[in-house]
């Protein structure tokens, strides 16, 4: 009989195996596929007029995103309902919080770099016609680079300080979260300028509503995990101060001509 279970357990391990290699050279694959036609597009913008130079640059960042997006959906096959449902969940990573575990470190890291890449490609769409453009680009990728720097560190700081490892996980997940779907919708958002420039004022403020939302959506959802697990307020409203609003002031601050 064990012997049985065991040539069973065998022939499933082996299985698996041959799958995950499937799965592996078909993700490596479709990677190699996917540079080909951009490297096509980035030949193909030197054909342009210089002033049509920026805006094909932008649409081939938004290329290069739709590709980080479809990997990862590759990875998860049901991402988008996940992204969605956990944005509005109110359970945590120690309430069996699992939803966020279905997608792969590897897809979470290129959501991230869409978010990242949308983001710039907003300000720099939106704001390229009022500032020089070396200088936007360098203060846009500053500016978002160490305000993401922040997010990661702030709750890792309080987490080490308090001793406190769910704060840790509990703030991860959220944050995870909260990047993957305004990611997508930022994409979105993204790509509707590029098409649509004649309506560029309108957009900035869709741009800087959405870079609101980036910090509020994941201080309100800090509170209510807070709250759910007994913590005093004393300690929330430091915490917010110290680690959430005083970052997000010395970035306003150094980068006040960008809104």
């Amino acid at each position: 009989m064990y012997k049985s279970v065991f040539i069973k357990k065998s022939f499933y391990d082996r299985k698996i195996n041959k799958l995950y290699r499937a799965y592996v050279f078909n993700f490596y694959l479709i990677l190699l596929l996917s540079m080909y036609p951009l490297i096509i597009l980035i030949q193909a913008i030197q054909l342009y007029p210089r002033e049509n130079v920026l805006k094909n640059t932008l649409l081939v960042l938004i290329l290069v995103c739709v590709g980080f997006i479809g990997l990862s959906r590759l990875m998860s096959p049901q991402l988008f309902k996940i992204v969605n449902r956990d944005f509005w969940s109110r359970k945590f990573y120690n309430e069996s919080f699992s939803d966020s575990e279905i997608i792969s470190p590897a897809a979470h890291f290129l959501l991230f770099m869409n978010l990242f890449i949308s983001l710039n490609v907003c300000l720099i769409a939106v704001l390229h016609e009022s500032f020089n453009l070396e200088e936007l680009v360098f203060n846009s990728f500053l500016m978002l680079s160490t305000f993401f720097l922040f997010q990661q560190l702030s709750f890792r700081l309080s987490s080490i300080l308090l001793g406190e490892s769910d704060l840790r996980k509990n703030m991860s997940v959220i944050t995870q979260q909260i990047w993957n779907f305004l990611g997508l919708v930022i994409f979105l958002l993204a790509l509707l300028i590029l098409l649509n420039k004649q309506h560029a004022e309108i957009f900035r403020l869709l741009v800087y509503f959405v870079l609101f939302l980036l910090p509020f959506a994941r201080i309100v959802k800090g509170i209510i995990y807070a709250k759910s697990n007994n913590y005093d307020w004393f300690y929330i409203i430091l915490y917010l101060c110290t680690l959430e609003i005083l970052p997000l002031v010395v970035l306003g601050k150094y980068f006040r001509e960008l809104f």
